[in-house]
């Protein structure tokens, strides 16, 4: 495994995909710096809130559809001609992914933890490092899924089911009772515990029940299970079709 990971690196060396995971926060950050004007108490909270709702979804999409599209146009050819299980390449391919998302959100945590003692903040260390490391864990089931649009249906469908997903998650249930059911509402309400953060990017409450730390673990867990699920599905589809 640490092979396939290491030919991963390989093949994203002098491209764009290399510098996605640091240039996607970094934009991020630079981004609400300007149009929060150095406000105290908004930069790190924009930052933080803006990463996560749209902009982590968003690059992910991307970064997958990148990592994808030059096997796709050679058919796949270096993936079969591999003496390697079809099933063992993509795992690869999913951890790879994992680690640049990790690298990503230690970024934007980097930044805003900067920017905020410089600006002014009330997100403390901690939460931010708990935010950075539940965003990577809640946010890796999308990777087997953006794999298998962009592999099947190309790069439009990708972006179109990573902003379904985030719209829907955010401003459907991510604040409610029901947010479980809901995989993509589940980091964006991790983040009102941890961060202290609506989905809307204000403080939430004093008092309110939004800011019960019980719901990480169940949240953590059904991210994972859902990564389990969709890594089955998708290598399961890959074999297939690698059979044909």
């Amino acid at each position: 495994m640490i092979r396939i990971i290491r030919a991963e690196q390989l093949k994203v060396r002098h491209t764009f995909a290399k510098a996605l995971p640091v240039a996607a926060p970094v934009v991020t950050l630079l981004l609400v710096l300007v149009l929060t004007g150095g406000m105290e108490n908004a930069f790190p909270a924009g930052a933080w809130n803006w990463w996560y709702t749209f902009l982590l979804p968003g690059m992910l999409s991307v970064l997958c559809y990148l990592n994808i599209s030059g096997e796709r146009k050679s058919g796949y050819f270096s993936l079969r001609a591999l003496p390697i299980d079809g099933r063992r390449l993509l795992v690869g391919k999913i951890a790879f992914l994992s680690g640049e998302l990790l690298l990503a959100n230690l970024i934007i945590f980097a930044g805003a933890s900067m920017g905020g003692a410089l600006l002014g903040t009330t997100i403390p260390i901690s939460g931010g490092v708990a935010a950075a490391v539940l965003l990577s864990v809640s946010y890796l089931w999308e990777i087997p899924l953006y794999l298998f649009l962009s592999a099947r249906f190309g790069m439009l469908a990708s972006v179109l089911s990573f902003m379904v997903l985030s719209i829907g998650g955010v401003v459907t249930v991510a604040d409610k009772s029901l947010w479980w059911l809901c995989p993509s509402s589940v980091p964006v309400r991790l983040m009102c515990p941890t961060l202290g953060l609506l989905p809307n990017g204000l403080p939430v409450p004093a008092g309110s029940e939004l800011l019960n730390a019980n719901v990480i673990f169940p949240g953590t867990l059904i991210s994972l299970l859902w990564l389990a699920g969709m890594t089955f599905l998708v290598t399961a589809w890959f074999v297939r079709w690698e059979a044909k």
